[in-house]
């Protein structure tokens, strides 16, 4: 059903063939949350449908149409565990592979990991997506390399502590928050040096566990902000930590630190803006 995925020269995900770009379906019912899982697959060469429930993905679903699902949970009509179970039907029905199915949830505890095993689902990614998380989660699955992630400072170009920020994506979170940013962002620039020093005390000890756990809250707190600079690498820090690995893990805390510093800069420039607005 699915050729081979390749990486182009332009760092985008493709079948084989330059003509033949990766296509996903997108199950979410929150616009805001498919728009930024969307920009995120676009700067990856990904198209991508959208749906907006389980019942959608169902009726948009033809076997060979679709390389990956991104799969909602809390769906109105149709949640994503049931809309996954009917979708290997259709699948076994047809005498299909079965394709990538991926949750996109905030609840990833071992019995609801189990749940959505059960239910035929290919792995989980957490809410919100950052980009680093989704390409390893889009290469493992799609070309069953185990991706790893390069250890360098790759914002050192960047010289300006307001592009540290995504203000497309903070823009959006906006919204869907309301009036709720300010007292997010006061809450984070509060919790996030005291997270960090968590995160290097469990980095000198050595424990990976403790590294993956604090990274990964770190690292969702910030795609909020839209600061996906920090959370980029705070994906990093979680991706090399859940294979026990430790080398390279201090270089990759020294570059979070500094981009955490300017993206601290950015949004306490944009707090006092938006208290006086």
């Amino acid at each position: 059903m699915r050729d081979a995925a390749l990486m182009s020269e332009e760092g985008h995900l493709s079948r084989q063939g330059p003509s033949a770009p990766l296509h996903a379906l997108v199950v979410d019912d929150m616009p805001v949350m498919a728009k930024i899982l969307g920009r995120t697959l676009d700067e990856m060469g990904i198209t991508y449908d959208h749906v907006c429930n389980g019942a959608e993905a169902l009726e948009a679903f033809e076997p060979g149409r679709f390389d990956m699902v991104f799969m909602d949970i809390m769906m109105p009509k149709m949640g994503g565990v049931e809309a996954a179970r009917r979708l290997r039907a259709l699948e076994q029905k047809a005498g299909k592979a079965p394709l990538p199915i991926i949750a996109v949830t905030t609840k990833m505890s071992g019995p609801e990991n189990a749940v959505y095993m059960d239910a035929g689902m290919t792995d989980c990614i957490k809410k919100p997506v950052d980009r680093v998380s989704l390409e390893v989660m889009v290469k493992r699955h799609l070309t069953g390399e185990d991706a790893d992630i390069e250890i360098s400072d790759e914002y050192e170009d960047v010289s300006d502590e307001m592009e540290f920020v995504n203000w497309d994506t903070f823009r959006e979170y906006g919204e869907l928050l309301k009036g709720g940013m300010i007292g997010l962002i006061e809450d984070y620039l509060i919790a996030a040096p005291s997270l960090m020093e968590e995160l290097s005390n469990a980095i000198e000890a050595k424990d990976c566990a403790r590294v993956h756990m604090y990274a990964s809250h770190f690292k969702s707190a910030s795609v909020t902000f839209g600061a996906e600079k920090v959370a980029h690498l705070a994906a990093k820090i979680e991706i090399r930590s859940s294979k026990d690995r430790t080398e390279g893990l201090n270089q990759l805390y020294f570059d979070l630190h500094i981009a955490y510093e300017h993206t601290r800069q950015a949004l306490s420039k944009k707090l006092i803006i938006l208290k006086n607005f």
